[in-house]
């Protein structure tokens, strides 16, 4: 058996949840332990793991890069779940709860298949809830109450599923000893040398210095420029909304052939399941599990969102579908590992960079449409330097909330939860803009080198067929090619 794939197997193992997500339905059946032994074990062996790939040399190229990701990810996961250790802080239980039956849910298994693995993660959750308790030592007030909020999205859901007394009773005493907690005001930031060893890692070059100043610079900038917002549309069926607009922008991708869909790729579009809502004022995708035979996507739309202008509407459904996230992440790729590269930058700033694709494609005519583009840009500006303030702890949380609603222009509800998500996933926010900034780079530079047989189409084919691949990684085998 090569490294890799004992590697591989062991990290599902160890993360059924994560197995579950990408459609592989033995592991369906599963529930990590979230022991602190178990914790700090799996920390141990993502050390171990990651030294003995780095020991092997595999026999072709596409193996090379393969490689080079799963050590990515275990280097990352020992600097989340070994360095900076959130779980301390936060009560990590009712999160994972929500995740190892929504990815059951969500998937396009059989009806008997997804009763009898839900059967068996609902009975296990007692457990977990209570091995739980031993991961908190200085809880955190603002992950205490986002817990609470997840807790209560949980519970709706285990009413709906008819979860058995047992299993609601341990959610119940759970929320109680939550009630009971005495916490710390704020969150934990990750601290400065940590943060800049995560960007290293993540193969993001800029600095946080660098990042944190560009984001300023170029907020500053949009903001100058933006003016007051030409008259909209407002919407009052949203989830309709999303569907139309979901469906004008995959035809538009079709027609001017703008980027390669899977020939098997389809989307559904549902409302935000309630764990979830607190930490996704708008909307966002899960995509297809990729060792599922069925290659399909969800857009998730939170009822009673801020977002009420079509307009709006518009621009979010380009980001996350088509040519988005959709597009991206339902596309076929060359090797079954490449299926793990999740680099931020890539992910992210690939969905960004569709914006400004269609935009400039001439997808809508409306004044309303670019200047939502260009507010929406700024947004992703002022993530870049607010996400360095809170991960390295300079920017204080409620100042954080104050930047998104003054200068990104977020109502005071979106603000709190998109601050709030940020405190838990450091480095993720910066990487639309930058990841879009470096994708633009790159195709200048295939332009310059394809000279006039250049075209749009094959460099989003190939950027596409690489896989989730950090963007600097990505355009040294692009342009290797020529």
């Amino acid at each position: 058996m090569k490294p890799i794939n004992e590697i591989v197997k062991k990290w599902f193992e160890l993360n059924p949840h994560y197995a579950s997500a990408m459609g592989l339905r033995e592991y369906d059946f599963k529930v990590p332990s979230l022991s602190k032994r178990a914790v700090e074990e799996l920390v141990d062996w993502c050390l171990e793991g990651a030294a003995k790939l780095k020991e092997w040399t595999p026999d072709d190229e596409e193996l090379e890069v393969d490689k080079g990701e799963v050590v990515r990810q275990l280097e990352v996961e020992v600097l989340l779940e070994g360095e900076w250790r959130p779980w301390k802080h936060y009560p990590v239980a009712p999160s994972l709860a929500s995740e190892l039956l929504l990815t059951v849910l969500l998937s396009p298994a059989s009806e008997d298949h997804k009763r009898a693995a839900l059967a068996s993660r609902l009975k296990a959750l007692p457990k977990l809830f209570e091995e739980s308790k031993e991961l908190l030592e200085r809880p955190k007030s603002l992950w205490v109450n986002l817990a609470r909020a997840e807790i209560q999205g949980l519970k709706l859901l285990l009413l709906e599923l008819g979860a058995p007394e047992e299993v609601k009773r341990s959610v119940e005493e759970y929320d109680k000893w939550l009630d009971g907690l005495e916490a710390d005001e704020g969150y934990q930031p990750m601290g400065e040398s940590l943060f800049s060893t995560l960007l290293r890692v993540r193969g993001i070059k800029a600095s946080a210095e660098e990042l944190e100043a560009l984001g300023r610079k170029k907020a500053k900038e949009i903001v100058e420029e933006l003016g007051e917002p030409p008259e909209g549309k407002e919407v009052s069926d949203l989830k309709g909304a999303y569907s139309e607009a979901v469906s004008k922008a995959r035809a538009f991708v079709k027609e001017r052939k703008l980027v390669p869909l899977a020939p098997d790729e389809d989307l559904e579009v549902i409302d935000t399941p309630a764990p979830l809502r607190p930490t996704i004022p708008y909307a966002a995708y899960d995509p297809p599990q990729p060792f599922s035979p069925y290659n399909v996507g969800y857009l998730l739309v939170t009822p009673g969102s801020a977002k009420k202008d079509y307009f709006d509407v518009l621009n979010t459904a380009v980001h996350e579908t088509y040519p988005g996230h959709h597009a991206q992440l339902s596309f076929h790729l060359p090797s079954k590992y490449r299926y793990l590269a999740s680099a931020t930058d890539y992910v992210e700033g690939w969905a960004h960079y569709a914006e400004e694709l269609m935009f400039e494609q001439g997808f809508e005519a409306h004044p309303r449409y670019a200047w939502q583009v260009k507010k929406d840009e700024l947004w992703r500006w002022v993530r870049v330097y607010v996400d360095v303030g809170l991960s390295t702890g300079k920017m204080s949380f409620e100042e954080a909330v104050e930047e998104l609603k003054n200068v990104a222009m977020l109502d005071e509800s979106s603000a709190y939860s998109e601050a709030l998500r940020y405190t838990l996933t450091p480095g993720y926010q910066l990487s639309y803009s930058y990841g879009k900034m470096r994708l633009k780079e790159l195709r200048e530079l295939y332009r310059e080198y394809a000279g006039s047989s250049f075209s749009l189409y094959e460099f989003h084919a190939t950027v596409l067929g690489y896989g989730a691949l950090p963007v600097d990684v990505l355009s040294e085998l692009l342009l290797s090619k020529f």
